[in-house]
């Protein structure tokens, strides 16, 4: 082979190699980072679209216009509105789940005190943001309704949290108590009082709207304790000899 042509194919390489270079990092960025930013730029329009439109109203234009991105970015990341929205609400969910479990592990361990912290903390959250309220109560009391009878990871991770505690705090509850049964009940009991709360334009102050709440979380506690109770007492009276 010619010596020239072997330049040649060593100047071809070098382009390609170069070329590649420059795809792999753009403004400091590789091209991993830069999916990454477009992404977490989508999702934080998806937020603010869903959080302010509703998920009836808003479109993946309005996305793309909100992040300031092209249609094909979109589909990169999300394959449609409602899979735009469950990122929406996953997103917003951990937040809320963070600032209740943090206002949670600051409260004594038992069950009135840590329910009334949990419950302010997390009608504080949706409070502070309308944009909130609207994903995660609002559009997710009819989106999900369907979803939640298969799979809701955000509320199954509230329901297990709820399971470590009742354990923690009731450790002699007899075995025939079902706190899988029980957590599902009284999230969603908790879900539909802020519902019934943030639709009514929060109108109720914010220790209103816990304490007519708390009703449901003293009984529990009421009926744990005389389950545990009921479960200490002889069962029959023996013959003095």
């Amino acid at each position: 082979m010619p010596a020239h042509d072997n330049h040649a194919i060593a100047h071809n390489a070098q382009t390609m190699q170069s070329a590649a270079h420059a795809a792999r990092r753009y403004g400091g960025l590789s091209a991993q980072e830069r999916s990454a930013q477009r992404r977490q730029k989508l999702l934080d329009a998806a937020v603010q679209v869903f959080g302010t439109l509703g998920l009836r109203r808003a479109t993946i234009r309005d996305i793309c216009n909100e992040a300031r991105l092209t249609e094909r970015y979109f589909s990169e990341h999300f394959a449609s509105v409602t899979d735009a929205y469950e990122a929406a609400f996953k997103c917003v969910s951990e937040q809320a789940l963070l600032a209740t479990a943090t206002a949670m592990g600051a409260a004594s361990l038992d069950t009135i005190a840590l329910a009334r912290a949990g419950l302010r903390a997390f009608l504080g959250f949706v409070q502070e943001d309308p944009r909130r309220a609207q994903i995660m109560l609002i559009d997710a009391s009819s989106y999900w309704r369907h979803i939640a009878i298969k799979s809701n990871p955000e509320l199954n991770q509230h329901a297990q949290a709820m399971r470590q505690f009742a354990k923690l705090i009731y450790p002699d509850l007899p075995d025939h108590i079902d706190l899988r049964l029980i957590g599902p009940s009284l999230i969603g009991a908790s879900l539909q009082s802020c519902l019934t709360w943030v639709q009514g334009g929060c109108k109720q102050p914010l220790e209103t709207a816990v304490e007519h709440q708390m009703f449901v979380w003293e009984g529990l506690d009421r009926w744990f304790h005389a389950e545990i109770d009921a479960q200490k007492k002889p069962t029959g009276v023996s013959r003095s000899v």
